[in-house]
């Protein structure tokens, strides 16, 4: 059949399947034809002119030149006619390269490269990124100044290795950006199949270059150093949610995130069964932890805002709390403890067990680690002894604070709440 302008404009949409293809075909070029949509919302069916080519590997393939109305029949026919001779001389593949240049139209730079790379980590429907922000702010202050407005093509190793030794100072740093940066590059070259190595993709610039050498961090609180702790945290942090977060990550161990995004729905207060379940955790895994008799009274105490789901809210209705860093950084410092940090209060945990004699299985199934032996992890302690270890900790923190009280017993199992008042 001969495609005319009238045999277009008559053109309707007669598929009788779900998302059926319907194609009018020219007679000449073969493979040059006009695509027909199904209407939508009222609207008269959309109509494109396509072309239907196989690669030199074989592959068939079905490419928009554009729609009827910004091309004409004559325009996309010559248009049709080019494409053909392209693949059949030049073994050009229109479809990929039409998706290629969409890409590069949004990864162009440095900077857009990384900014789509961190929202395709974002929008990950497996396991979307959670340290997204924290990762574009490290961007913006490392990798942007110096390589942000370069072409992502242009970029040479030799120039990111002479970027990373700037970071002498701040060894830590330096690792983390190269390790972003590395990997934005590896998630482009992906797109566009040409890394067969996640760890040594061809073309990517910040892959072989050596990182600083740096100690895992070792802090943790000691014991002896808790009361100190909690008093600072009485008077400085004024705001009882906040302390109420602190005190309860030191109870469960779990981590800052996990226990800022925790909801009243996932946490059971009963006398004997007292736990929580943490949905937005490290792993993408429901973590769920027995509540020592300590955080579940601490827990019982705290005052719920109406329209806020969240235990620990903060002062915009239905959001969590923020500035939780602030908060930390005046409580450590008023405690002469300037190197502690709010994870090390979860590292602080595990320690104090592990000195207690449980095993590093035990622990892992506390704190929710997932390692290469999870599943023996989960099989070696069960609900009970979990308890037994988290209630343990607790023991040690009464014990430590008896200890060290000098004139009067101070007992933090319930936290006074002034200022703040339920709705």
């Amino acid at each position: 059949m001969a495609l005319t302008t009238r045999r277009i404009k008559a053109a309707r949409y007669t598929g009788t399947r779900p998302k059926q293809r319907v194609v009018l075909w020219h007679d000449d070029p073969h493979g040059f034809g006009l695509r027909v949509f199904p209407p939508v919302n009222g609207k008269p069916e959309r109509k494109t002119f396509v072309l239907f080519y196989r690669t030199a590997g074989g592959t068939q393939r079905l490419h928009t030149i554009g729609d009827y109305g910004t091309w004409t029949l004559d325009a996309a026919r010559s248009e049709a006619l080019r494409l053909l001779l392209a693949v059949e001389r030049d073994h050009a593949d229109p479809v990929a390269d039409k998706a290629r240049a969409r890409i590069e139209a949004v990864t162009g730079t440095v900077s857009a490269m990384f900014v789509a790379y961190v929202e395709a980590r974002r929008s990950d429907p497996r396991r979307p990124m959670k340290s997204a922000d924290d990762l574009l702010g490290l961007a913006e202050l490392h990798i942007f100044p110096r390589f942000g407005a370069r072409s992502w093509l242009d970029l040479k190793r030799s120039e990111v290795r002479e970027w990373l030794e700037t970071f002498g100072n701040a060894p830590h740093q330096g690792n983390n950006a190269l390790r972003a940066l590395r990997a934005s590059y590896n998630w482009r070259l992906k797109l566009d199949d040409e890394s067969p190595s996640r760890r040594s993709a061809p073309g990517n610039p910040a892959a072989g270059i050596r990182l600083f050498p740096t100690k895992p961090r070792q802090v943790r609180l000691e014991l002896s150093q808790l009361p100190t702790l909690e008093k600072s945290l009485d008077k400085t942090v004024a705001d009882p949610y906040l302390r109420a977060l602190f005190r309860f990550i030191l109870a469960t161990g779990c981590r800052r995130g996990e226990a800022i995004g925790l909801k009243w729905e996932d946490v059971d207060l009963s006398q004997k069964t007292a736990q929580a379940t943490f949905r937005e955790t490290k792993t993408a895994d429901r973590h769920t932890v027995p509540l020592p008799r300590d955080a579940a009274q601490m827990l019982r105490a705290l005052p719920r805002i109406a329209g806020n789901p969240y235990v620990f809210p903060g002062r915009t209705r239905s959001a969590p709390l923020v500035g939780v860093d602030k908060a930390w950084d005046r409580a450590r410092k008023a405690a002469r403890l300037p190197h502690l940090r709010i994870h090390d209060l979860r590292r602080s945990v595990g320690s104090w067990l592990g000195d207690e004699g449980f095993s590093s299985k035990q622990i892992g199934q506390v704190l929710g680690h997932r390692t290469d032996i999870t599943s023996r992890v989960y099989m070696a302690l069960g609900d009970k002894s979990a308890r037994a270890a988290l209630d343990k900790a607790q023991a040690l923190m009464r014990k430590a604070r008896k200890a060290n009280a000098k004139r009067t017993r101070r007992v933090h199992n319930v936290i006074p709440f002034p200022g703040r008042v339920a709705k």
